[in-house]
């Protein structure tokens, strides 16, 4: 304790010197930050310290509280509270996006995971045309289709910085992205001293400027009614559609042999084999084709009128994770759901912003043990979508 003790406080004293650039070191722990208090390390050089290296915990009350008691200062704790970033979401990839594809990841949790993180690159109509041959929907390549890279935040490169990052590779992907802020002298000198090179402090004065990047939660997208195969289905379009393109060969997207309308009804014969993504239907005098299974999606009803609200008859509480809890990180996760015909929930999507420490994937999980007595019209019951909304608050305990 003690040697360690003399090696920040020497640490601290030659900051009174410029320091290179590469001059880095991981963050100072909660013990070594109580150990220069407790040392009587001058506030002004605690301060540089802080700011130099940045911090690897949460700076929570109890922190400051305990901080304060060994001596520090409104500086000190200041800069302590601008020290710590919280994680920032990586942006989704172009391999991301294939990986989850080849994973069997829903293409509706694809498209929630990019309006929710955004992506670092910029789709080429190549890409879209892969994404879609491996199964990727028309939703989920109209979503990439209108994405552009998101910019870089401070946060963001800081933890990057943290990370002793290949900076070569930084500033090229800083060219892509572009930044949220204002290269002042300030910000780049915040970064120079986190670290920053000649090259990547370059690549940010001539980056492009956008607006923040602000999560988004898509709407909540029509979910399928089980279709069998002989059974009756009606084609479905977005308002951007004209008609419905039938192919001949699911694997040929220029072979179209006919074009139906929104709203005739079809038999659903199977799924196609290959590729993923394609349905065979009958149609006409008994032709077949193959559409894409979006064409066929039935839309969920909800209550209100004559359809009357399921009743939720066993309901238990979304458990608190124990990093959720270590932080005491309170709030509400509200969720779409869809409740079948037998009182289960067969659907979960999030529409609030995400609470994180793994919250809201409890939230999540829990709702999809939840019954109900289901939804009905006429007396006969029916799938509905509804809102549900699971807070979690303090005192209650982790697993």
């Amino acid at each position: 304790m003690v040697i360690r003790s003399l090696v920040l406080i020497l640490l601290a004293a030659s900051l009174s010197v410029t320091a290179a650039p590469q001059d880095t070191r991981p963050p100072l722990s909660e013990d070594e930050v109580l150990d220069l208090l407790n040392n009587a390390m001058p506030s002004k050089a605690i301060v540089s310290t802080v700011r130099k290296y940045g911090i690897s915990f949460q700076p929570t009350p109890q922190a400051l509280e305990k901080f304060r008691k060994a001596g520090a200062d409104k500086a000190v704790l200041g800069a302590l509270r601008e020290a710590w970033h919280a994680d920032v979401p990586k942006p989704l990839g172009d391999k991301d996006i294939r990986m989850m594809l080849a994973e069997d990841v829903p293409s509706d949790a694809i498209i929630t995971a990019v309006m929710g993180r955004g992506i670092d690159f910029q789709p080429s109509d190549d890409y879209l045309e892969e994404i879609r041959s491996e199964g990727g929907t028309r939703a989920l390549m109209e979503t990439l289709r209108k994405a552009v890279p998101r910019p870089y935040n401070m946060n963001e490169l800081l933890q990057l910085l943290a990370t002793r990052v290949d900076q070569d590779w930084l500033a090229q992907k800083v060219q892509v992205r572009g930044i949220d802020f204002e290269p002042s002298k300030a910000n780049l000198q915040t970064l120079q001293n986190r670290g920053a090179l000649g090259p990547l402090l370059a690549a940010l004065r001539a980056a492009k400027r956008a607006q923040p990047f602000a999560p988004m939660v898509p709407p909540p997208p029509p979910v399928s009614r089980p279709l069998m195969p002989g059974g009756a289905a009606t084609l479905i379009c977005d308002p951007s559609d004209r008609d419905v393109p039938v192919l001949g060969d699911p694997r040929d997207l220029g072979n179209i042999v006919a074009h139906l309308r929104c709203g005739d009804h079809v038999t659903f014969v199977e799924p196609a084999v290959s590729p993923p993504g394609m349905d065979k239907i009958r149609y006409g005098d008994g032709k077949e084709g193959f559409v894409s299974n979006s064409y066929l999606e039935l839309p969920i009803a909800t209550p209100g009128g004559s359809v009357t609200a399921p009743s939720a008859i066993y309901k238990p509480e979304p458990p608190y994770t124990p990093e959720a809890a270590r932080y005491k990180i309170e709030g509400t996760v509200k969720l779409w759901i869809v409740v079948d015909t037998q009182g289960n929930v067969t659907d979960v999507q999030e529409t609030s912003e995400l609470l994180g420490y793994g919250l809201d994937q409890s939230a999540m999980d829990t709702v999809k043990r939840w019954r109900f007595a289901p939804a009905t019209r006429g007396g006969a019951a029916v799938p509905v979508r509804v809102t549900v909304e699971l807070s979690f608050r303090l005192g209650r305990k982790a697993p």
